[in-house]
């Protein structure tokens, strides 16, 4: 779910909806992260920590440390480092 998009701004700055695990089926608390559309659309269908490693991640300042506590705490769960990239 995309919110409406402000006069004025752009699109890939609207807040989305991300499903953390890429099953719809899964709309708990855990699995849902308020994001960017462009973030949202460059993770795609692809697993947490391929996403967080990627080359969208890495040009614009995405980690462990700048991601929201959801994300954190998935992150950790799976031995990452919060600190650092996966």
């Amino acid at each position: 779910m995309v919110e409406q998009v402000l006069s004025g701004k752009l699109r890939k700055y609207a807040a989305t909806w991300e499903h953390i695990f890429n099953d719809q089926n899964i709309t708990t608390k855990e699995n849902i992260a308020r994001c960017y559309s462009a973030c949202n659309s460059s993770k795609g269908t692809k697993k947490l920590s391929d996403w967080i490693n990627s080359e969208y991640c890495k040009k614009n300042q995405i980690n462990g440390s700048t991601v929201t506590s959801i994300i954190k705490n998935v992150l950790q769960k799976r031995g990452c480092k919060v600190e650092q990239r996966c």
